[in-house]
């Protein structure tokens, strides 16, 4: 190593630019290399690998001499450690055969040194499609459709959202078997293309994907999203998701429009006070809707009425039973005042959709969730 392998940066700019790495750096590591970050002096770079992520981000920073190898979490700590509250102070990195030195306000601390050899190749990926959107969009969407997908490692390809590309349109659907999510995001761009994104990593992106506008790029096997700060690049998940967008439908026998805030305040009654694994009620009719359960002991709660009033010429009125914490979640998650439910029948998947928003446009958000069959309601 050169001895003018030396990087230096306040301490808020090293600590920020760490931070936008820790996509790629927190979790089991498959080996231990993994946990160093990779510090590019001259080209004032920091760069973080697991093999499923890549982060690579700038720092503001003067420096020069070759790459090395530092620990992720031991440089975090020693910087925030050293500088303490005064986060202008000036930190060097440097770097020789044996260690990485940490110099900072009077402080000089030494983190074992790594060897560059053993570090992996991070992938250099060309995109096939490309979309420029804006970020705020992208996270709103995204965040909404991955709630609908599986926790169970056991169905992988159902931990995954299904990113789909097209002349500058990238529309996203999720599933866990027993609710699906759709929302979609247009900007500019070019290319076709498909790609599963692992739901823990759009998770772990979601803070740093700031800024006006994102550049989403799709490669066969990689997504690549670039901020203005930091590239993250996933590796996708293998296999052929299930053709769920078709579950969609159009053709909804009834609707109703209702006040979003008083049935999800319902809706996280029943959550928390209904037996486990227990469905919430759900009455829709002409003046609105309302939300109870059956506590088993003392029959059939009561809630106050959302108001509200069908939307579609010959609905009747309706109940079923949904799970309480699907419901909630994709009520949550609907960003208008009201909230349209949309139904064919007591016993087909019931539409979710912001209000104005039609079952089946593929243009806006909806979830499906399917009904539980209702136990006597005493």
């Amino acid at each position: 190593m050169s001895s003018l392998q030396v990087i230096t940066a306040p301490a808020k700019e090293w600590i920020a630019a760490l931070n936008r790495l820790a996509p790629a750096m927190v979790g089991k590591k498959a080996v231990p290399i993994l946990h160093a970050v990779l510090i590019d002096p001259a080209s004032r770079t920091l760069s973080g690998f697991n093999y499923e992520t890549s982060a690579v981000t700038t720092i503001d920073a003067e420096g020069d001499g070759e790459p090395f190898l530092a620990n992720w979490r031991r440089l975090l700590d020693s910087i925030k450690i050293t500088t303490g509250l005064d986060k202008s102070a000036q930190v060097s990195v440097s770097a020789t055969d044996e260690r990485v030195t940490v110099t900072a306000c009077g402080y000089e601390l030494h983190i074992e040194s790594m060897k560059l050899a053993d570090y992996p190749d991070i992938p250099l990926v060309a995109s096939d499609a490309v979309v420029r959107v804006a970020a705020s969009e992208f996270r709103a969407s995204l965040s909404r459709v991955s709630s609908a997908a599986t926790i169970d490692d056991s169905l992988p390809i159902l931990t995954a959202v299904q990113l789909n590309m097209i002349s500058g349109k990238l529309s996203m659907v999720a599933t866990d078997r027993y609710r699906l999510a759709m929302d979609s995001v247009s900007g500019e761009g070019s290319g076709s293309g498909t790609f599963l994104l692992r739901a823990r990593a759009a998770k772990a992106w979601d803070k740093h994907l700031v800024g006006d506008a994102l550049e989403i790029g799709i490669s066969k096997g990689a997504l690549i999203v670039k901020t203005e700060m930091v590239t993250f690049t996933s590796m996708g998940v293998d296999g052929d998701y299930p053709k769920i967008t078709s579950l969609f439908y159009r053709d909804a026998a009834g609707a109703f429009e209702v006040d979003r805030a008083v049935m999800l305040e319902s809706a996280k009654v029943a959550m928390a006070m209904a037996e486990l694994n227990t469905p919430c009620f759900i009455r829709m009719f002409a003046g609105g809707a309302e939300v109870t359960f059956n506590d088993s002991l003392f029959g059939i709660s009561k809630a106050p009425i959302a108001p509200g009033a069908a939307v579609v010429d010959g609905t009747e009125d309706i109940s079923f039973g949904l799970n309480p914490r699907y419901f909630v979640e994709a009520l949550q998650r609907i960003p208008t005042k009201n909230v349209r439910i949309s139904y064919v029948s007591e016993i087909r998947p019931f539409s979710i959709t912001p209000e104005g928003v039609a079952a089946g446009d593929d243009e806006a958000l909806n979830f499906l969730i399917q009904p539980v069959r209702m136990p006597n309601r005493g």
